[in-house]
């Protein structure tokens, strides 16, 4: 369980959300040959970044399948912002890891949070 207040988590929801922004609206100035590592580097920080921008929005009082929508929708703003960014460009598969980050990452809490209170709540 956890013990914060629904509104810090939303602070953090929203402190996330400017650092995914700045992070991915960034224009790219140094133009390098995209390497395997690169690019399942790129792919992970889409997935985790996003599957914790998700978290937060849940633990702040959304219901999970709004915070997955709202993260979705939020990566998708994004990729189609990236086409007017110098050295970016919108990339259906990055939104596809963002959702799907925010789906597995919920699954994952859901999960933990429905044991933990099943263990805490057995009888003894």
């Amino acid at each position: 369980m956890c013990f914060m207040p629904k509104k810090l988590w939303l602070i953090f929801s929203f402190a996330w959300a400017l650092l995914i922004w700045r992070l991915t609206t960034t224009p790219q100035v140094i133009v390098t040959q995209d390497t395997l590592f690169q690019a399942i580097l790129m792919s992970f920080a889409h997935f985790f970044f996003f599957g914790v921008q998700a978290i937060f929005l849940s633990r702040s009082h959304f219901a999970s399948l709004l915070a997955i929508t709202l993260t979705s929708f939020y990566g998708l703003f994004i990729e189609i912002y990236q086409r007017t960014v110098p050295g970016r460009s919108a990339d259906p598969l990055d939104w596809f890891l963002d959702t799907l980050g925010a789906i597995v990452f919920l699954v994952i809490l859901n999960k933990y949070s429905y044991l933990t209170t099943k263990i805490r709540n057995r009888p003894k």
